[in-house]
């Protein structure tokens, strides 16, 4: 800097922050993507505040996108196994291996596991460790293989970096001409030379203190006599309001070395301090005057020197408040995320927005650095960092944190295909919940069930569920979408609805936007499993929409599998293989082996409907394979059940007995009881046959199964020997009641079946016979776990009845008749306005929208609605009546109307609720 400034400042168009650095930059980045294509290592040194980190993001834009870049700060204690892992969730390693070595007590395996990781993996990109320590970085290139990854280092000091690949480079502070003409295109027509002269000498080269100086200059107009720096920042200190330097203060003592810091925490870091006035031009204001800068999307950084000078005289007692502000509020922000994604309660603290799991997932490293030393929040973030399949990340904060995150790391050991790793964690997740005493949460018994779900162990699921005594709302609600979902694997689908709908309805008073979208999803494959396919398409696209919005992709995933069955019952052949194949390219990419399985198996089903029996095999078998592997027993049945079907002969009835005891260990009575009367079909003699007949029998009885009790029949007559002469046709169908989904299919099956047995052939009972269970629409119950319960011995709550009434073809009235002993029964003139939202789940317009109405029995008090169908068909719309004063949601009913073709003249039937909750 003894260069003396003279004559006009050089203006620069663009104050770029590697000004007076184009040779350093082409000299630099052509040593870098050099003639050989090895890929080497830089070391950018230098003091704080000379633009080595401006430098380094130049080069890495020098570079083009031919490699991805991966760009990691890194702070003062951070492990470098920490940084490896956060390396291998960017490369997409495998997760499950390095999850199976995290459960395990040796350390020189997990530790053997990360470098051999690291060399497989972390290759082809470009890494830039920003400001780490020497230490750290070389542990890093230490552990990745060499001239595999372009690298760089930016640090302070100059330290021993060996390799015929690494290259060190000083940056140095701007010479007086480029640092004037900095100064001088941030200040603009008051960048004088008197002016400017004192300000570069001050800043001493570098590119920070030289912007804040123009910034000042910019403002004042004026020049100014600073000697260092630290005058520089006073200076603009100077021209900030009481509430910047405040916020200037509070980010200093948050990240002191430079690091960014998410943009969200530090204005919740900020409105802690109790000030009612807004945020708003507080960060644009120390933007303006070069004291922060934007980082990567969604952070800001305060560079570690003018971190220091707003520390200069800070007391050692406000560091402290500052650090505990900051963990209560990340805490305050997890809770309120994570609650979209387990159902647990908000936190009480009231906070400026709503923080999103996905808004958080941006910055978690910065959230994991904050949770080391804080359990609450490690095991918060946990369940975040395990509903996102960040495996590596999980695994980094399980071993810095202990106990409290097992219960996390076991659910997503589940979700990968390993419950009998994950069982034991959950147990020891029990006694790590120990240490949170103050949560009312317990999440370890709900992962235990939803684990035995996942092995395909029914049974012990509802013992399980019913055997629970949940905490709180949220707790019942998940417990009860599992039951649900068992269930309806059992074949009840009747009591499965009743389960599921009454989760459905806890999940959303508990704001659990993720356990929403699972209960939706059961509830979707109960209506496909009784046949009601519009019904399952709706729910399919609601739980898509609510898992969507958690973030939770595997969820989304199960959807794609689940509209892959929906295809099938349509008998939509080519559709189905299509989204099959998409499915299991999801499943593939989230490394979900049950996901894998179950799509595998409705691929066969695509593929044998299409009459490709040799494809329909091959996937088959890779369903068992896939079931195999992650312990389904439920699925692993289906599939050799499945399979075994597409070799017709006698010769494998003994193979499915042996399913059926399969499916019977399971717990799986439908299943069992298919393969009973696949067998009988399939039996040497008749002793053997009625050994197996009376068994199944008795199963679909219990079960209610139309469909599985016609076939029966239908087979017990064909082992009989009855033909056309003895057994007339009306005779060969088993008498059932008419009310059920699938009967048209059934009725098709069955005169296929007896047309076979008339050629003289052996019958085969159809592929997709056993998808629908037959139960009769007429049975309805009442939800199992009722959300709002009377006092004990308390008589029940009068309530209001929704009355739907058809008044022609277009027009349907809603009335709320509140019963006898109901307050709003004797009122008259102060009987409540009502609120009726009408929304159509299907192709159809309802007209208006929203309409108010009086509890009564009065037409004139109620509500009507003009409905237009656009096409014929199965139409449904569902009403929600709420307090028109607060907006309170009294009840919710769903309608089926049923519009026929114009020229059919029984016109428009009359409208039923098929669904309601309500008070």
């Amino acid at each position: 800097m003894d260069e003396v400034l003279r004559g006009p400042i050089p203006p620069l168009p663009v104050p770029e922050p590697f000004a007076g650095r184009d040779d350093e930059v082409r000299e630099l980045s052509s040593w870098l993507s050099g003639p050989d294509g090895v890929a080497r290592s830089l070391v950018l040194h230098g003091p704080a505040g000379v633009g080595k980190s401006a430098l380094a993001a130049v080069l890495v834009r020098r570079l083009g996108d031919a490699l991805p870049v991966h760009w990691i700060t890194a702070g003062a204690d951070e492990h470098p196994e920490t940084v490896l892992l956060r390396l291998l969730a960017a490369h997409r390693a495998p997760r499950l291996p390095m999850l199976e070595a995290a459960v395990r007590t040796d350390r020189t395996v997990f530790a053997d596991l990360l470098r051999d990781q690291c060399r497989r993996h972390i290759t082809g990109s470009v890494l830039v460790l920003d400001g780490v320590r020497p230490t750290l970085g070389r542990a890093v290139l230490d552990a990745v293989r060499p001239g595999t990854n372009m690298v760089i280092v930016t640090a302070r000091q100059r330290g021993r970096w060996a390799g015929p690949t690494v290259r060190q480079h000083q940056v140095r502070p701007l010479g007086v001409r480029d640092a004037a003409g900095l100064v001088g295109s941030l200040a603009g027509p008051a960048a004088t030379e008197d002016a400017v002269r004192p300000l570069v000498r001050a800043a001493r080269g570098l590119p920070l203190w030289l912007r804040v100086a123009g910034a000042v200059l910019s403002e004042t107009g004026s020049g100014s006599a600073p000697r260092t720096p630290d005058d520089l920042f006073a200076l603009a200190a100077g021209l900030l309001d009481d509430r910047a330097r405040q916020t200037l203060t509070r980010l200093a003592l948050r990240s002191p070395d430079g690091r960014p810091v998410a943009a969200r925490l530090a204005e919740e870091l900020i409105a802690a301090t109790g000030d009612p006035d807004p945020l708003l031009g507080v960060f644009d204001s120390l933007r303006a005057y070069g004291l922060l800068r934007p980082g990567r999307e969604g952070t800001l950084v305060l560079p570690a020197p003018v971190a220091l000078a707003a520390l200069r005289g800070t007391p050692g007692g406000e560091r402290a408040r500052v650090t505990a502000d900051l963990r209560g509020i990340a805490y305050a922000l997890a809770r309120r995320a994570v609650g979209t994604l387990d159902g647990r309660t908000p936190a009480a603290r009231p906070l400026t927005d709503g923080a999103t799991a996905a808004g958080l997932a941006a910055h978690i490293d910065e959230f994991m650095e904050l949770a080391a030393r804080d359990e609450e929040l490690a095991e918060a973030l946990a369940t975040l960092l395990a509903v996102g399949g960040d495996a590596h990340r999980l695994v980094a904060l399980h071993r810095t944190s202990g106990r409290t995150t097992g219960v996390a790391l076991a659910g997503l050991l589940r979700d990968l295909g390993r419950p009998g790793a994950a069982g034991p964690l959950f147990q020891a997740g029990r006694r790590g919940q120990e240490l949170l005493a103050a949560e009312a949460w317990d999440p370890w018994r709900r992962g235990y069930v939803e684990n035995m779900y996942s092995s395909g162990e029914l049974t012990r699921v509802l013992t399980a569920a019913q055997r629970a005594e949940p905490r709180d709302e949220a707790e019942l609600a998940w417990l009860a979408t599992v039951q649900g979902a068992a269930l309806c694997d059992q074949g009840r689908p009747l009591e499965a609805l009743a389960a599921i709908e009454s989760a459905i309805e806890g999940h959303r008073r508990t704001g659990c936007a993720r356990g929403h979208g699972w209960a939706l999803l059961h509830h979707a494959r109960t209506l496909l499993s009784t046949g009601r396919l519009l019904q399952a398409e709706h729910s399919l696209g609601q739980a898509a929409a609510s898992l969507a919005g958690a973030g939770d992709t595997r969820g989304r995933n199960w959807v794609a599998t689940e509209s892959v069955r929906l295809l099938l019952l349509r008998e939509r052949g080519r559709e189905a293989l299509d989204a099959a194949q998409r499915a299991l390219t999801a499943h593939e990419v989230a490394e979900d082996a049950r996901g894998l399985g179950w799509t595998c198996l409705y691929l066969g089903l695509a593929q044998e409907l299409r009459g490709r029996t040799g494809e329909a095999r091959v996937a088959l078998r890779a369903a068992s394979r896939h079931f195999l592997d992650c312990g389904d027993q439920v699925g692993a049945a289906w599939a050799r059940h499945r399979f075994l079907l597409l070799r017709p002969g006698r010769s494998r009835a003994g193979e499915l007995e042996a399913v059926a005891k399969e499916f019977a260990a399971a717990g799986c009575p439908v299943g069992r009881a298919w393969s009973l009367v696949e067998s009988v079909l399939r039996a040497d003699g008749p002793d053997r046959a009625d050994r197996l007949l009376w068994p199944a029998r008795s199963t679909f009885r219990d079960l209610d199964d139309q469909v599985g009790l016609a076939w029966l029949e239908a087979v017990r007559r064909f082992r009989e020997g009855y033909d056309e002469v003895h057994v007339p046709a009306p005779a060969r169908r088993a008498p059932f009641p008419a009310d059920f989904a699938g009967r048209e299919a059934l009725d098709a099956g069955l005169r296929a079946f007896w047309r076979v047995v008339d050629a003289g052939k052996l019958p085969a009972i159809p592929m997709r016979a056993r998808d629908i269970v037959g139960v009769p629409v007429r049975h309805r119950t009442k939800p199992l776990a009722p959300y709002i319960t009377n006092r004990a011995g308390s008589s029940p709550l009068p309530r209001c009845q929704v009355r739907l009434t058809l008044l022609d073809p277009s027009r349907i009235l809603l009335r709320v008749i509140p019963a006898e002993d109901h307050p709003w029964a004797a009122a008259d003139d102060d009987r409540p306005w009502l609120t009726a939202v009408a929304l159509p789940l299907t192709p159809a317009t309802v007209e208006p929208a929203t309409a108010l109405l009086r509890p009564s029995e009065r037409e004139t008090h109620g509500a009507e609605f003009d409905f237009t169908a656009a096409r014929p068909g199965l139409h449904v719309i569902r009403f929600t009546v709420a307090l028109e004063r607060t907006g309170t949601v009294l009840q919710q009913v769903e309608t089926e109307l049923e519009i026929l073709d114009a020229d059919r003249a029984d016109g428009l039937a009359a409208p039923h609720a098929v669904s309601g909750w309500g008070r």
